[in-house]
């Protein structure tokens, strides 16, 4: 998975409208990179860490380090899952 395949994860889960709030690109614009109708810039890629600074580190590498709260959205819904097992 590269960097453009987070950010557009990422872009896939996230309100568009918060995404327009947290920086300079436009509404039109993040649609048309949510429909494949622009690439992701590095402009982008620095909301998507405004919006979700636990997933910094993941959207630059693809890593996640729990240890210093850098997650990925797949850590955190397993860890999401084992939590609801845990709990029931």
């Amino acid at each position: 998975m590269t960097i453009t395949d987070r950010a557009l994860q990422l872009i896939g889960q996230s309100n568009l409208s918060e995404l327009t709030r947290a920086g300079e690109t436009d509404y039109n614009r993040w649609v048309s990179i949510k429909r494949g109708r622009a690439r992701v810039g590095a402009e982008e890629i620095e909301i998507l860490g405004k919006v979700y600074p636990q997933y910094r580190w993941w959207i630059s590498t693809g890593e996640a380090l729990p240890e210093i709260g850098q997650t990925s959205p797949e850590y955190d819904e397993a860890n999401r899952n084992l939590t609801d097992q845990n709990a029931g």
